[in-house]
């Protein structure tokens, strides 16, 4: 994923007391100054919150169902055979 910076503009926000004290002791073990330190942060969040959202779970039911449809695929229908023939039919004319 290409991410252009964008360097003027600017994010304003209020922070509490104990919160600013506990960035700074974090931001010195990783010799960043705040505006990286806060950009970096935000960014590991947004990316773990988005992946945790975004990925899909399956069960070990869903993993048994998967396998044994892949294994033992079940014959085609009739849809799916006019299907394949639409598809090389296309694909014959390109």
């Amino acid at each position: 994923m290409n991410i252009i910076a964008k360097k003027d503009e600017m994010f304003k926000f209020r922070i509490d007391i104990a919160t600013e004290e506990l960035m700074e002791r974090a931001r010195r073990h990783v010799n960043l100054d705040k505006s990286k330190f806060a950009r970096q942060s935000i960014r590991e969040k947004a990316e773990s919150i988005i992946a945790q959202h975004e990925k899909t779970v399956f069960s070990e039911n869903d993993w048994h169902i998967f396998f044994d449809a892949v294994e033992n695929p079940p014959e085609p229908n009739e849809r799916i055979k006019k299907a394949a023939a639409l598809y090389k039919e296309e694909i014959a004319s390109s």
